[in-house]
């Protein structure tokens, strides 16, 4: 099936959506519920990016980064713990919690200290500066996320994110090898 152009500049993404899924239907062989899969993950996708942007911007004005203020929160919950562990709980890489630890170390926020027990390990913890610091931080987060969600009451609210977390908690579906498993 040929369709016709359509041009990208004057397309909504609500107009994008419904084309993607006729495509999906029409063009392609990916079985009945292709379409609303697609349609999900397009939908999440899309939100995550603009949460992100929205959260870097928040945070870029401390100096921080999205997964600065992500790794701090972590530490301020665990009190202390291995790169490994902020990585997994934070839903970064090892290389990206490392990347954003060096703006919060230099900044006094953070502090890395080798374990006395197994000086390869390194554990990090947050500052007196950078618990105080994260205090504000989680104050403006929490606006922003009210903001965001201010459309879904609490009910919608609590019912969408168990859902997420089913989604988010899975192992990655038989025959596929993810990293992100954690």
């Amino acid at each position: 099936m040929t369709t016709q152009p359509v041009s990208a500049r004057t397309i909504t993404v609500e107009d994008y959506r419904e084309l993607l899924a006729q495509r999906l239907r029409t063009d392609v062989t990916t079985g009945p519920d292709a379409a609303d899969h697609a349609e999900f993950v397009f939908n999440l996708t899309r939100l995550l990016h603009r949460l992100t942007q929205d959260f870097e911007v928040l945070h870029r004005r401390r100096g921080w980064s999205w997964a600065g203020f992500r790794i701090m929160n972590v530490l301020w919950v665990l009190g202390a713990a291995e790169l490994r562990d902020v990585a997994r709980l934070s839903g970064a890489s090892r290389a990206a919690v490392s990347s954003a630890m060096n703006p919060l170390e230099r900044d006094g926020l953070v502090s890395r200290t080798r374990d006395a027990a197994d000086r390869r390990l390194v554990r990090l913890q947050l500052t007196e500066r950078g618990r105080s610091a994260l205090r504000d931080a989680m104050r403006e987060q929490a606006d922003r996320e009210r903001a965001w969600l201010s459309m879904l009451d609490r009910a919608d609210q609590q019912r969408l994110s168990r859902l997420l977390a089913r989604i988010a908690d899975r192992k990655t579906p038989q025959g596929l090898k993810s990293n992100n498993d954690r």
